[in-house]
């Protein structure tokens, strides 16, 4: 049995009055009796006093030491761990403390969450360090943050920095927060650190639902790193609640476009946005009703702009893990929100166990206009045949076919691109590439570069493609396009199975009556075009459209996923094909290009534990909830400086102070699953990530408060470590009956030249027990 308790040591140091009060008991006075020989007796026991009292004095010191042995032998692993007792080898305690999503699930109470618990126990682990142990922390929100690594000694420090800890809507990274514990074992040993040669002990304080660790993904494997440490863990717990969590919105539309009368918007094929649903945990096998609420948010909730603007019940059978809802939305409160600016569709469902992810927010775009510039030769004529109608002004008839049109189409001559009239367009179509010179291609990658959408389209005025070059060199695309056209006798068609892209989503339902009777005669062929870049495709699988980011085949300083160029491979007039004379084209070339500019503008939201993109020249991003956020700095490439680990809406502002546009954080879907882990498979996957079998303890977190204090105190004191005051109490025990026989003078001296009554009164007084006192 291990005593670990201080209340136990103390109680047994208390036990060291109790000789203590023998002794005070036994000289209580008696009334004193005269008789005849009295004044021999006293003058005799005035020579013995001072050696008596000596005695007596040694004797309780004995008897006090014996029980106060004992006492500290009982208590020492936790006295030893205050320091009380000074401290055997040092220790280097690392406390990973789990503060992603997972760790937000609420308590029994409904009030705490397993955040608060674990913050409690990594204090209490700490309390029971010595003066010559360190402690590190690390917190597992992604990616796992080494808030105090390397280790310090500063125990107080390290106790306020979990006391600040905030909670994360980000998944648990334990396998960054390993790696960064074995990088600073293995940085201590080289550098000769001052915790060079002490014992190490990684805690980590989760829950270990499969929100914070799936054991079927592979283990760090830091080898030797961490084979010499000792893992303490908790038991995953094995009665986590239920959740229910939003994990995406789709609407069909990202970009909402506003007439020049207040309150009207742009005609949607469908007002509807669809939400994603998931249940984790027990609450799979119960049946259920969810009710899915959507608003619109500019970011600007100080001045009340949101609004709600549909809702909807998804209806649960048990055993149902996922659902998808349709909810039919009001598009006409959107532009009265937020008229021609940023704002974003929020999805919200019932409070659970695990808030964060009750929430999802995408951001959209409200405009009164699109700009898009036709690079193409101006025709000051406007009657004219339509079969001699260039590209650019079938073109133009399609992006234009009523007065009422939300696109503003201005014809630029190719020889006259600049950056100036680039920076007011939002896209750029390029019928006529064969007169964009190398120029030209420079300065329309840097507009892709910037969120820009470009389209081109095979010019039908030569027939030798010789400026393919160019552009293949300047936007590095994935693909290469081919020097000459291919005539195709019989004419190709568009196949019946279309690839599943979102840029012609509202068409999927009309697309066979669309494209019925469409035929191409020529094409400019597309060779190596990457998986998924295709959106149409002909019978023969060859592409019609390919759509891809720029920037993989040269060097750019682009951020990553912003800009679009998508090209056609056969030219927007008759000769090439009958498509501008059929209904495919005017819906097809709208929604190649409103989809496309919502792409092109990169994705505005990421989840959390992420360093999401930015819109362009956004210099920093202010947090649209709390006003006293500090802003979140954006790198030269376009995104964070630092990971965002918490949900919300934040504004993008630029160098001059004015707003880019809106940036979402959502939670990580996948930290919120609150399924149960088996402890074989997390031992097994600990095992795997370095930790030798036999170093890992698991722990029940349920039983007595301060487990993982009491499971450190445990390993710092050994059976060894109380042994020494075991045998010291032993040496004191006999010592003191040696000592009381000796001072019990226990013989009679026999002296011839003594008074017989003098002899008897020595006798008497030597023979006397100490403490017993004279009569």
């Amino acid at each position: 049995m291990t005593f670990l308790n201080l209340g136990l040591a103390l109680a047994g140091l208390a036990c060291v009055a109790i000789p203590i009060l023998i002794h005070l008991l036994f000289r209580k006075r008696r009334k004193p009796i005269e008789w005849a020989a009295m004044r021999f007796l006293l003058e005799a026991y005035r020579k013995q006093r001072k050696r008596l009292t000596l005695e007596q004095i040694i004797l309780l010191a004995c008897r006090c030491l014996v029980i106060a042995c004992v006492a500290v032998a009982l208590g020492r692993p936790v006295l030893s761990a205050l320091g009380l007792l000074g401290s055997g080898a040092a220790r280097t305690l690392y406390i990973a403390i789990d503060n992603s999503l997972a760790a937000s699930t609420l308590e029994d109470d409904g009030k705490t969450t397993a955040l608060d618990r674990h913050k409690e126990d990594a204090r209490q682990a700490l309390r029971v360090l010595g003066d010559t142990d360190r402690a590190g922390l690390v917190f597992l929100g992604a990616p796992a943050d080494p808030i105090v690594v390397p280790a310090s000694a500063d125990i107080p420090a390290v106790i306020e920095t979990i006391d600040a800890i905030q909670p994360t809507d980000a998944a648990a990274d334990i396998a960054g927060a390993l790696t960064a514990i074995a990088s600073a074992a293995t940085d201590a040993q080289n550098e000769n650190q001052p915790d060079a040669d002490a014992d190490r002990v990684v805690l980590i304080l989760s829950d270990f639902l499969q929100g914070a660790i799936d054991p079927a993904q592979p283990a760090p494997g830091l080898g030797e790193a961490l084979s010499g440490a000792e893992l303490i863990i908790p038991q995953p717990r094995a009665d986590a609640p239920g959740n229910t969590q939003i994990i995406a919105i789709d609407p069909l539309r990202s970009l909402f476009f506003t007439s020049e009368n207040e309150g009207d918007v742009d005609t949607l094929s469908a007002g509807s946005v669809r939400v994603e649903l998931r249940r984790t945990g027990p609450a799979i096998a119960t049946a259920q009703a969810t009710e899915v609420r959507l608003r619109v948010d500019t970011g600007r909730a100080a001045i009340g702009q949101s609004q709600e603007i549909g809702r909807a019940v998804a209806r649960w059978s048990p055993g149902q893990e996922t659902a998808s809802i349709a909810v039919a939305i009001n598009p006409g409160v959107i532009p009265n929100i937020a008229r021609n600016g940023a704002a974003a569709i929020v999805a919200e469902i019932d409070r659970d166990a695990v808030e964060g992810d009750n929430t999802f927010r995408l951001p959209i775009e409200v405009r009164d206009k699109m700009r898009v510039g036709v690079l193409a030769r101006r025709r000051f004529t406007d009657s004219i045949r339509v079969d001699r109608l260039s590209a650019g002004e079938w073109l133009a008839l399609a992006l234009n076919p009523t007065d009422e049109s939300a696109i503003d189409v201005r014809t630029i001559d190719p020889a006259s691109i600049d950056a100036a009239t680039l920076a007011g367009l939002d896209v750029v179509l390029a019928p006529r590439p064969d007169l964009i010179d190398a120029e030209g291609w420079r300065r329309l990658r840097v507009f892709v570069d910037a969120g820009g959408l470009l389209t081109i389209f095979p010019p039908s005025e030569t027939t030798v493609h010789l400026w393919t070059d160019a552009a293949q060199r300047e936007l590095g695309m994935n693909w290469t396009l081919a020097r000459e056209t291919l005539s195709h006798e019989p004419p190709l068609t568009l196949d019946d199975e279309q690839p599943a892209t979102p840029m012609l989503t509202l068409l999927a339902g009309e697309f066979a009556q669309l494209t019925a009777r469409v035929h191409f005669f020529q094409t400019l062929p597309i060779q190596n075009a990457p998986a998924g870049a295709a959106v149409l495709r002909f019978q023969d699988g060859a592409p019609f459209i390919v759509a891809d980011r720029p920037g993989s085949a040269a060097e750019s300083a682009a951020a990553p996923g912003r800009g679009l160029v998508v090209c056609f491979t056969s030219a927007p007039m008759l000769a090439w094909t009958d498509l501008p004379a059929k209904p495919l084209m005017v819906p097809l070339i709208n929604e190649i290009i409103r989809e496309g500019v919502a792409q092109a503008r990169g994705d505005r939201s990421a989840i959390a534990g992420a360093s999401p993109e930015a819109p362009p020249r956004t210099t920093e991003l202010t947090d649209a909830d709390e006003a006293d956020a500090q802003p979140i700095t954006i790198t030269p490439g376009g995104r964070t400086a630092a990971p965002i680990r918490r949900a919300g809406l934040f504004q993008a502002i630029d160098d001059r102070g004015a707003p880019r546009g809106l940036v979402a954080v959502n939670a990580d879907p996948d930290a919120g699953r609150t399924n149960t882990n088996n402890p074989a498979a997390i031992e097994t996957w600990f095992t795997d990530a370095g930790f030798a079998p036999g170093s890992i303890s698991m722990i029940d977190p349920d039983s007595a408060g301060g487990a993982f204090a009491q499971a450190l105190a445990d390993d710092d004191a050994s059976a060894a470590s109380s042994l020494p005051y075991l045998i010291a109490a032993l040496i004191f025990a006999v010592l003191e009956t040696m000592l009381a026989r000796w001072f019990s003078h226990a013989s009679i001296e026999s002296r011839a030249t003594a008074a017989p009554a003098l002899s008897v009164a020595n006798t008497r007084i030597q023979s006397a027990q100490p403490g017993e006192g004279i009569l």
